[in-house]
C-alpha cells in the first residue's frame, strides 16, 4: 500500500494506484516552486516536472504547488511565480511579456509574415463592426453623444484584438511593446526588433486590404456610406502633432490591454481587460495604425475624397511613430525599469 496526501487527506492506495481509504491528518504545507524559464510563451501552467519528495518509509506525498512569494521583493523576469489566480502580479506579467517577445523575435520570416496577415484580417474584422453599428446612429447622436461613443469603443475594435490575442496573430502594435520589452531585458536584438516590427506592419497592412478587396467585392457597404465617411474624414484633418499624440496615446491603451491579457489566466479575464481598455481609447478618439489601415482605405476605396498622399502623410505616418512611442516606452520601458533588468542596469550605473 503506498500513502499519499493532499492538503491534510491521506489516502491509502493500492498497487494499482486506487483509493481504497481516505483520512483526514493534519494539513501538510505544499512545497514551494519556482518556474525559472518559461518554455511555453503562449501559456504558462502549473510545475508538472516538479519532483515528488518522499516521505522516507516508501510513501509518496503528492502535493499542488503554490505560488512562490520572493523574501522582501517580487520576484524577477528570471523567476516567474507558478500562477494559480486569474491573474499574474505585475513582476509575472513582466515575466511572460519578455519570454513571449523573446519567441517572436526569432520566428521565421514567413512564419512572422503569414501570421501579420491575419493579424491585419483579425483588426479589420473588428473594424467593420465598428464602422457599421457606430456611426450609422445619427438620431442617438444628436440626442445622446456620449452613449454613441462608448457603444462605438465597446463594439468593434475589442473584438479584433480580442481574436489577435486568443487566436493567435501577429499584430504591430502589440509588437512593438512585446519586442522592446524583450530588447530592454537582454532577450532580443535590435536587429530583432526592427525585423519583427517591418514585417508585422507590412503583413497587417496586406490582411486589411484583403477585408477591404472582399467586402467591397461584395457590397457590404454602399458608395459613400454617410456613417463611414463620417468616421474616417476627421482622421486626415489632423495636423501631424495631433495625429502623432493621439497615436501615443492610442498604443498606450492597446498595450495595456495586451498587458492584461498576458497576465490573465482565463478567457473571461482576457476579455474584461481588453473590452474596459480597448473600448476606452475608441470612445475617446484616439488613433490606431493598424485600425486605420482598414477604415481609412475603406472609405477610400467607396468613394471618400481622400489621397494617397493625405492619407499616408496625414494620418498613418505620424500615428505610427506615435504607436511606436506610446507602446515602447510607455508601457515595454516602464515596466522594465521597474521590475526588469532596464532598471538593475540604470541603478549599477
Amino acid at each position: 500500500m503506498i500513502a499519499a496526501s493532499r492538503y491534510g487527506t491521506r489516502t491509502l492506495l493500492c498497487p494499482c494506484h486506487k483509493p481504497v481509504l481516505s483520512f483526514k491528518t493534519p494539513a501538510l504545507r505544499p512545497p514551494r516552486r519556482v518556474i525559472t524559464r518559461v518554455q511555453n510563451a503562449a501559456s504558462v501552467g502549473t510545475a508538472s516536472e516538479a519532483s515528488t519528495p518522499s516521505n522516507g518509509g516508501g510513501a509518496v506525498w503528492t502535493d499542488s504547488p503554490e505560488p512562490v512569494r520572493l523574501p522582501g521583493k517580487d520576484p524577477s523576469p528570471g523567476q516567474l511565480p507558478i500562477p494559480d489566480s486569474p491573474l499574474l502580479p505585475p513582476a509575472g506579467i513582466l515575466a511572460k511579456a519578455v519570454e513571449m517577445g523573446a519567441a517572436k523575435a526569432t520566428l521565421p520570416p514567413m512564419k512572422c509574415f503569414i501570421m501579420a496577415v491575419m493579424g491585419g484580417i483579425f483588426i479589420a474584422f473588428g473594424g467593420a463592426l465598428a464602422v457599421s453599428v457606430g456611426p450609422n446612429c445619427p438620431e442617438l447622436a444628436a440626442s445622446n453623444p456620449g452613449l454613441v461613443k462608448i457603444l462605438s469603443g465597446f463594439i468593434g475594435l475589442p473584438f479584433g484584438l480580442l481574436l489577435v490575442l486568443v487566436c493567435g496573430a501577429e499584430l504591430f502594435t502589440g509588437n512593438v511593446c512585446l519586442l522592446a520589452t524583450a530588447v530592454f531585458n537582454g532577450r532580443a536584438t535590435v536587429k530583432q526588433l526592427v525585423q519583427n516590427w517591418s514585417i508585422s506592419y507590412v503583413g497587417n497592412m496586406i490582411g486589411a486590404s484583403i477585408i477591404i478587396a472582399l467586402m467591397c467585392g461584395g457590397a457590404v457597404f454602399p458608395y459613400q456610406p454617410a456613417g463611414l465617411l463620417k468616421m474616417a474624414m476627421p482622421k486626415v484633418s489632423l495636423t501631424f502633432k495631433q495625429a502623432f499624440l493621439r497615436g501615443i496615446l492610442a498604443n498606450w491603451f492597446v498595450c495595456l490591454a495586451t498587458w492584461m491579457a498576458i497576465g490573465a489566466n482565463s478567457l473571461i479575464s482576457k476579455i474584461a481587460g481588453i473590452y474596459l481598455t480597448i473600448s476606452s481609447f475608441v470612445a475617446i478618439g484616439l488613433e490606431h495604425s493598424v485600425a486605420n489601415m482598414f477604415i481609412i482605405p475603406l472609405a477610400m476605396t467607396v468613394g471618400a475624397d481622400i489621397s494617397a498622399s493625405t492619407y499616408l502623410l496625414k494620418n498613418l505616418l505620424p500615428v505610427t511613430l506615435g504607436n511606436i512611442v506610446g507602446g515602447a516606452i510607455g508601457v515595454a520601458a516602464f515596466y522594465s525599469y521597474v521590475y526588469g533588468t532596464l532598471g538593475q542596469k540604470a541603478q549599477a550605473a
